[in-house]
């Protein structure tokens, strides 16, 4: 007897390493699963006008919350109000964004047009195109904020630092200012230490600086009037903005990294609402035939691209490759979101019996997708476990899909 087993001792282990595998990976989210609750709500215009005791996960074209959520908030929408109380973070990316209510813990936001009116206990992240922060706002926090114009009325309680191509301070901050960008102007209050960076700083007569200023205009001169009651600023060549470079600074690899989350949240549920079915089906497959759709998902990566090769040989197939291109090419970018899903389903469907709601199975995909983005900046091993089990999905996919003979080819 071989040593080694039979071929088809063989194939059963290759197949409980291959569940091992996916095991591992949704290990962290099979523990937690059992015990969130969140809840979804999607449409064109969605409004909340009635106490949500948990988790609220929210994405449409105009969002308006008119009610207290107690736990979490995540919205991507296109318009979007907060009136009410938020107990817990709230992650939100969209157009135009009103923030009115009392937030309990952090904010972090991306968007076109931003307003802060209400108060915050927690840090305010936030990058945009416009960025206001009201007189009547407060941030008991730190703000982190970049962005194309940022205007700072109301008073933050913590740091503020900024980076943004213009910024206005009319407010107070009650500890350390840092900005750095383009024209930046200070007609309000800084009770810490300020680190200024522009390629021109303006200070008005109502400036006050309470504590040391380190500076560095284009010009080399600032007139910081009797801003600094009788202490003398220091410019410090080491801030040079150089030119063109200054949307570089601050923080906008983070704040790319909070609307890339929200763009994956609605890009999820988009997915999901079109093909939850299939999604559930594929996931029985690669739970049942792992092998099978590994294999047929590897054939599908690496056959595409071959078979849109030879389409553009001849003139007549260059359309068609075109297309085909464009195709590939979007699933290849959809793949993180596909795998999420999939998983989302493979413990729905095993571990609580396809009993979970809609909301349910995308909450457990956002959470893998974060889990394997993450899993995936691991060398050489991340990106190897994200290409199997893409094939895995994929070939699941495949093979559920219905392929009908064409009858004329069949009659011949």
């Amino acid at each position: 007897m071989n040593s080694f087993g039979t071929k088809s001792d063989i194939q059963d282990n290759n197949y409980l390493h291959m569940k091992t595998l996916f095991l591992i990976l949704l290990a962290g989210i099979v523990l937690t699963s059992s015990v969130v609750q969140a809840q979804l709500k999607s449409g064109e215009n969605v409004r909340i006008d009635e106490p949500v005791n948990h988790d609220l996960y929210v994405a449409g074209g105009t969002v308006t919350v008119d009610a207290p959520v107690r736990g979490d908030l995540i919205v991507a929408g296109g318009t979007i109000i907060v009136n009410d109380t938020v107990t817990q973070d709230i992650l939100v990316a969209g157009g135009n964004i009103t923030l009115n209510g009392f937030v309990a813990d952090d904010i972090r936001c991306g968007g076109g047009k931003i307003v802060l009116a209400g108060n915050v206990a927690g840090d305010f992240v936030v990058t945009g195109g416009e960025i206001e922060i009201l007189k009547k706002a407060s941030v008991s926090g730190n703000v982190l904020s970049t962005g194309g114009e940022v205007i700072v009325d109301g008073v933050i309680a913590g740091d503020l630092r900024n980076a943004s191509g213009t910024f206005t301070l009319n407010g107070t901050t009650e500890r350390e200012l840092e900005s750095k960008g383009g024209k930046i102007t200070i007609n309000g209050n800084v009770l810490g230490n300020a680190v200024l960076a522009g390629e021109s700083i303006e200070v008005g007569s109502e400036a006050k600086f309470n504590k040391d200023v380190r500076y560095w205009d284009r010009s080399g001169a600032v007139d910081f009037k009797n801003s600094l009651q009788g202490r003398e600023p220091i410019f410090d060549s080491a801030l040079e903005i150089q030119n063109g470079k200054w949307h570089y600074l601050g923080f906008a690899s983070f704040m790319m990294v909070l609307w890339y989350l929200g763009t994956a949240l609605v890009m999820i549920l988009l997915v999901h609402f079109l093909f939850s079915a299939v999604l559930s089906s594929a996931a029985n497959t690669v739970k049942e035939a792992s092998l099978k759709s590994l294999g047929v998902g590897f054939l599908f990566m690496v056959g595409v691209p071959i078979a849109i090769v030879i389409t553009f040989i001849t003139i007549i197939g260059i359309p068609l490759g075109i297309l085909s291109l464009i195709a590939y090419v979007t699933i290849l970018l959809l793949a993180t979101v596909i795998v999420s899903l999939l998983a989302a389903n493979w413990i729905n469907n095993v571990y609580y019996q396809g009993s979970w709601a809609n909301g349910r199975v995308v909450l457990a995909a956002f959470g893998i997708f974060i889990f394997l983005k993450l899993a995936s900046l691991t060398p050489v091993v991340g990106p190897l476990i994200m290409l199997l089990l893409a094939c895995m999905s994929f070939g699941g996919i495949l093979l559920n899909v219905r392929w009908k003979k064409n009858k004329a080819l069949a009659l011949t």
